[in-house]
């Protein structure tokens, strides 16, 4: 299976259930919990390097080093877009070496270091400052749409003498209508009890 093939899947699949998976193939069921383990090491050890990933990888049976780089790519594109090194995965990776040398600081019982520490991630992640609007609703310009009758603008042909066929389809068809509807009143009140559950 291709490397976009396996990327779909992995994002599709990869935190199911092992039980949800036996609709794949074993060698694919197989390379999709090799590379959620090695995903699931790397989120939780950022500061862990490609080499000991692939390590990790390898000691997986029947794998070689080139299957495990490929994996890594996969992890790597889930984790954020390789080819701009992810920001998002950086950052994460950031914070987290400041929230280490926080805990460093705090077995030691070092408060300036903590408090620098603090700061940085303070710092880092514009805690002090509002959020921004992340889109800028105000700017955004509706498209105006104009009504028209004319089935030509959407690629169909006209139907001649529409109007008659259309009045004469209402005639119809409203006269069975009226006479076969039937309904029933409703009464609010019996609704009332399930508002208050």
């Amino acid at each position: 299976m291709g490397k976009q093939q396996t990327y779909d899947l992995c994002v599709q699949h990869l935190f199911d259930d092992v039980s949800r998976l036996d609709d794949l193939a074993p060698q694919m069921k197989n390379r999709l919990l090799r590379i959620r383990s090695a995903y699931t090491l790397m989120v939780e050890f950022p500061s862990k390097g490609d080499k000991e990933i692939i390590a990790h990888l390898m000691g997986f049976s029947e794998v070689q080093r080139s299957q495990a780089y490929e994996d890594l790519r996969i992890i790597k594109d889930l984790l954020g877009s390789t080819n701009k090194l992810s920001k998002d995965w950086h950052r994460f990776k950031f914070n987290n070496m400041i929230q280490k040398a926080y805990q460093r600081a705090e077995e030691k019982d070092d408060v300036d270091a903590m408090v620098k520490a603090s700061k940085e991630y303070a710092k880092y992640n514009k805690l002090d400052q509002d959020d921004q609007d992340r889109y800028p609703f105000d700017k955004i310009i509706p498209q105006m749409f104009e009504p028209t009758e004319d089935p030509t603008v959407i690629g169909i042909n006209p139907i001649p003498n529409f109007k008659q066929k259309q009045a004469a389809m209402y005639k119809k068809y409203m006269n069975e209508i009226a006479q076969d509807v039937t309904y029933h009143d409703v009464e609010l009140k019996a609704l009332e009890k399930y508002d208050q559950e």
